[in-house]
């Protein structure tokens, strides 16, 4: 090699060094940056340490085992959830922010409140469906009727019956409507400041009955202070499997409870959706967090993809809303 040559080479080495080091600093970004490459927030709009703070930090752990980061459980708790909520819409739209919902301020509270301060139908992307927990209807341990139809039957001439809820524009307030409605019944409601209350007065004889999230109502049934008369939905629970539902007894009754699922704000791309949606699905299908919502009473149900999800958002929300115009309901 003449030295012309060794000149030539040594004047292109430093070039090709930065043509190597440009294309590796161009190539770590892209690495660097794979969603998700930070924590995730989860919004739960209720207060820590009940029964949606539990379902959602057990879903927590699952998620992160198959996305790999930690995902941050952040109570938003306020106006039936609706604070949370609307934290949530009003979030960028990057797979960041995700909103562990119910039932209150998914499906019902856009017929209950005049201005939520969201819109659950476009203002969210989607993600999973987690499942449904069923309300059951108990009543008194003194209770003479022993199933669900012998007692209605016992109801009919009478004028004293009332029923407890843990709120106007509840679950277990509006699922009694739609049965009054059905039944053409004038039962008395009694709403109350929660559950617990509601539940004491049940047990004491204040209230004739009320219907209640399975899982609340199967310690009180197996312990003998209530009675379990139907489960108001279209099939058994685990927890109660002795319990007929209300369809098993020619009954009429709304089958729905408590539901459910995990969205983003709306306008998420397309890449994140799916990263989000699949590794949803796969921590929903796990071992551990089928054992977990098999004793809580949850019913996984078939809503499998984030459209599916979505045409039942939808759905509810008018059923729901029916329900609400049949109990005279006016938005707040």
């Amino acid at each position: 090699m003449n030295r012309r040559s060794i000149l030539k080479i040594a004047a292109l080495a430093p070039m090709a060094i930065f043509a190597g080091l440009a294309t590796m600093g161009a190539m770590a970004p892209a690495h660097a940056d794979a969603f998700p490459s930070r924590p995730v927030t989860m919004v739960v709009p209720f207060t820590p340490g009940g029964p949606t703070d539990a379902l959602a930090r057990t879903f927590a752990n699952a998620l992160h085992e198959q996305l790999g980061q930690s995902i941050v459980v952040e109570n938003k708790p306020g106006a039936a959830g609706n604070l949370g909520a609307a934290a949530v819409a009003r979030a960028k739209a990057d797979g960041y922010t995700l909103l562990f919902a119910s039932s209150g301020p998914l499906l019902i509270n856009a017929s209950l409140f005049k201005n939520p301060g969201f819109n659950a139908r476009s203002d969210f992307t989607p993600l999973a469906y987690i499942g449904e927990i069923p309300n059951v209807l108990v009543v008194n341990a003194k209770t003479e009727a022993n199933d669900l139809k012998s007692f209605v039957d016992s109801l009919k001439n009478r004028s004293d019956v009332s029923y407890g809820s843990s709120g106007n524009g509840s679950t277990n307030h509006l699922i009694v409507e739609k049965m009054k409605k059905d039944l053409d019944a004038n039962w008395v409601h009694i709403p109350y400041k929660g559950t617990a209350p509601a539940l004491n007065d049940l047990i004491g004889g204040q209230t004739t009955f009320m219907y209640l999230d399975v899982l609340t109502a199967a310690s009180h049934v197996k312990s003998g202070r209530l009675k379990a008369l139907g489960i108001a939905s279209p099939e058994r629970s685990s927890v109660l499997p002795d319990v007929p539902t209300f369809n098993e007894q020619g009954v009429p009754s709304l089958n729905r409870g408590v539901a459910f699922g995990v969205l983003a704000p709306a306008g998420l791309p397309e890449q994140e959706k799916q990263t989000l949606a699949t590794a949803a699905r796969k921590a929903i299908e796990s071992a551990k967090m089928q054992e977990f919502l098999s004793n809580q009473g949850v019913q996984p149900g078939s809503i499998t993809t984030p459209d599916a999800f979505g045409r039942y958002i939808d759905e509810q929300i008018g059923t729901w809303g029916e329900v609400v115009k049949l109990a005279n309901i006016q938005p707040s």
